[in-house]
């Protein structure tokens, strides 16, 4: 046994410390969970919620808390992205501001946001070379 005490000792360390890690990081706030925990739901509408003072003021908050990826505007609305995921904050209807969450944004992937710049384009996919795929009838 003390033969092999120091490898599992070392064994044991490196399994404590990715445990700890991966704690950590499931442990961390971004910014769409910071949002969900700090920010009071509108309750007619899914994933939004009430800004905190003025349309500024929440992107600054927001943006204080963890740094957009990219970041845009359009007419009065603020795009935060964050990885997939978008939050927006400006008017809608009767509301002078609110924060709406787009977690995993189906419209970012495939171009919605586009009109944002480069940074909100659609991702090409890693494999395609963008030629025909082959198959039966290709010429």
């Amino acid at each position: 046994m003390s033969r092999y005490r120091g490898w599992i000792i070392a064994l044991v360390g490196g399994v404590m410390a990715v445990i700890l890690g991966l704690v950590l990081v499931a442990a961390g706030t971004d910014a769409v969970r910071y949002v969900r925990e700090n920010y009071t739901p509108v309750a007619s509408a899914s994933n939004t919620y009430e800004c905190r003072g003025d349309k500024s003021a929440t992107v600054a908050d927001i943006s204080d808390h963890e740094r957009p990826d990219a970041s845009g505007q359009q007419d009065q609305t603020e795009y935060l992205r964050y990885g997939d995921d978008v939050i927006q904050v400006g008017p809608s209807g009767a509301m002078t501001c609110r924060v709406q969450l787009d977690a995993n944004s189906r419209t970012l992937r495939s171009g919605g946001f586009l009109f944002l710049g480069g940074a909100f384009g659609p991702r090409s996919p890693a494999s395609s070379s963008g030629g025909s795929s082959g198959g039966f009838g290709a010429k």
